[in-house]
């Protein structure tokens, strides 16, 4: 997760491409889009020591069944 750089992106930001106005109805040479998200799963890599962030998006149900136990605490 980490590049050792001292910072590590939580909240990702960036233009929106002029594709994705066009499909949304919108006139890309009149339009400009800027998208951005908070990165929890960022943050949750913080708080238990995950590595990987892949392991958040292959819905594999034995990485999501180590933190009931968290959930069940009211940890989170």
């Amino acid at each position: 997760m980490c590049k050792h750089t001292g910072w590590i992106e939580i909240l990702g930001a960036g233009m929106v491409h002029p594709n994705v106005l066009e499909m949304a109805g919108f006139d890309s040479s009149e339009y400009s889009g800027f998208a951005f998200g908070m990165g929890p799963d960022r943050i949750a890599m913080l708080k238990y020591g995950i590595e990987d962030i892949r392991h958040f998006y292959t819905n594999d149900v034995r990485f999501l069944d180590q933190f009931k136990a968290v959930e069940d605490r009211g940890d989170m």
